[in-house]
């Protein structure tokens, strides 16, 4: 198993951070979770665009294993976004639901993945060129 480095994935992470953290904070104050608008939907989908271009960002530099990074720099934003997510539902009384985190830390993932894999692409792209 390669070594991941830590220093590149936090850095990409920042990356994705700059994206997800205003999207999240704008989604948090305008919408409740029982909120149906499909505007909530278009910060959601910010929020995943964040996620790969943190992944994007990791797998463009590692080009060994940049699906492995892109994952990593987007679980990275994932927990620090949801740990301050999780202390203001601890905070405020509001209701805690273990199970999704999990599952939520999946789907950043894979979307960390998938901007490694673009990563990557675009790399053997550059390089036929």
């Amino acid at each position: 198993m390669p070594n991941l480095d830590w220093s590149l994935i936090g850095a990409a992470a920042a990356r994705g951070l700059m994206i997800i953290v205003p999207a999240a904070v704008i989604s948090a104050l305008l919408f409740d979770e029982g909120n149906d608008s499909n505007l909530a939907f278009l910060f959601g989908f910010v929020v995943m665009i964040g996620f790969v271009v943190a992944g994007y960002s990791a797998g463009s530099r590692r080009s060994d294993t940049p699906m492995m990074h892109g994952a990593a720099a987007a679980l990275a934003c994932y927990v620090i976004v949801q740990l301050f997510g999780f202390l203001r539902r601890l905070a405020s009384g509001d209701d805690i639901n273990l199970l999704r985190y999990p599952m939520l830390a999946l789907f950043a993932a894979t979307f960390g993945v998938a901007g490694g894999v673009f990563a990557d692409w675009n790399r053997r792209r550059q390089l036929r060129s």
